[in-house]
């Protein structure tokens, strides 16, 4: 034990006396986080609320009577739901839809066929002609509305085939059935992470797992510089060597989580949650992650050039993947993403930042665990399988 405390100590005196080490592990996690929580906040939008203001839609009936046009179109314009979001005007014909989408008279415009409601009745599908404005947004929230129309109008042809054609008069009378429209919010009655919180969690276990560089440097420097014959010839083992250079950089490591935590919570006010101790937990599994697989590498590869750039490309891989450089679909990070390190310790940090119950956290801090006994143990054997040689 004594000699892994000795090691450990030499370790901590090297890398504190380094300048650039500590520019690398303090100062650049900061600027970093001040640089993509101020660009990006934007994107964000630190979980407000977002308003929709009223836009004009052009109609287009095309049945040949107005006596003939779509009593079901007209009275789901009418409803106040729709009402509040969409402003319909009234256009001639298609040309003019499209004229007027050109010129920015509407901000979308829709053509309803001849013979809407009676192909309805008569059990046909429900279909509708869209044509794009210039806004992005006015064209997504348009299309939600008479998507969600026109579901509906299919949802009742479907109960029709079943329970018969009198069932779609009764469902399609006015005011009957859920509202068109809701307007609502993600994370209803609880708090949203902003950018510099999704960001300082992001770089916070990027940083983490590149720690695991010191120990590929300091292991392959004992190589280069030939000190390892002389380790050796002492009553140290391999394993106290591996140790003692794990603890001190491992020592190293918690001193930089607690900068950055500290730091961002007092320069950027990012908010880390209430727990504490489950946030010190996730960040010593990570480190405990990233120290093993150095190791692992390490042993396995013959140049610290190449192991410090296999570490490196699977950090940017692994925090791509999960999302940490930019926010990815969720389908994507719960799939792809959930095969790195990063995607568990962002899961269960951001749900602290959000206050959520414990139930929605175990199962982070479970993998992580996981994670680094699977780590730890490979490390293990492959040492005793390959060990640590000059």
């Amino acid at each position: 034990m004594a000699n892994i405390w000795t090691i450990a100590s030499y370790e901590l005196r090297r890398l504190l006396r380094s300048r650039s080490m500590l520019i690398n592990l303090f100062l650049l996690p900061i600027l970093l986080i001040f640089l993509l929580g101020s660009a990006l906040s934007g994107v964000m939008d630190g979980g407000k609320d977002q308003t929709i203001d009223s836009f004009r839609v052009g109609i287009v009936d095309a049945a040949a009577n107005p006596s003939e046009r779509s009593q079901l179109i007209g009275n789901f314009l009418k409803s106040p739901e729709v009402a509040e979001i969409i402003t319909p005007e009234t256009a001639d014909s298609r040309e003019a839809a499209v004229s007027g989408v050109r010129s920015g008279e509407y901000g979308y415009a829709v053509i309803v066929p001849a013979g809407f409601d009676k192909d309805i009745l008569s059990g046909k599908e429900a279909r509708l002609e869209y044509i794009f404005g210039k806004d992005r947004t006015d064209n997504m929230v348009a299309g939600t509305v008479f998507d969600n129309f026109l579901s509906s109008i299919n949802y009742k042809q479907a109960a029709a085939m079943t329970l018969g054609p009198q069932a779609i008069s009764a469902m399609t009378e006015t005011g009957q059935g859920n509202p068109a429209v809701v307007l609502g919010k993600l994370n209803e009655g609880g708090p949203a992470y902003t950018a510099s919180q999704y960001y300082a969690a992001a770089m916070l276990l990027m940083f983490l797992l590149l720690c695991g560089q010191m120990v590929i440097t300091s292991l392959y420097s004992e190589k280069d510089n030939h000190t390892l014959f002389r380790i050796g010839s002492m009553p140290v083992k391999g394993g106290e060597l591996f140790m003692g250079k794990m603890l001190g950089i491992g020592i190293v490591s918690v001193l930089q989580c607690a900068f950055i935590i500290v730091a961002t919570r007092f320069l950027f006010g990012v908010y880390w949650g209430n727990r504490p101790e489950m946030l010190a937990l996730v960040c010593l599994l990570m480190i405990l992650a990233s120290l093993t697989l150095s190791v692992l590498i390490s042993m396995f590869v013959r140049t610290a050039a190449l192991a410090r750039s296999i570490l490196s490309g699977l950090t940017v891989v692994m925090t791509f993947i999960s999302g940490g450089m930019a926010p990815l679909p969720d389908s994507w990070v719960n799939t792809g993403g959930a095969f790195s390190i990063n995607h568990w310790g962002m899961r269960g940090i951001l749900r602290m930042m959000l206050e959520s119950p414990w139930a929605q956290i175990s199962g982070s801090i479970t993998m992580l665990a996981l994670i680094c006994l699977v780590l730890g143990g490979v490390a293990f054997f492959s040492y005793r399988k390959v060990g640590y040689h000059a």
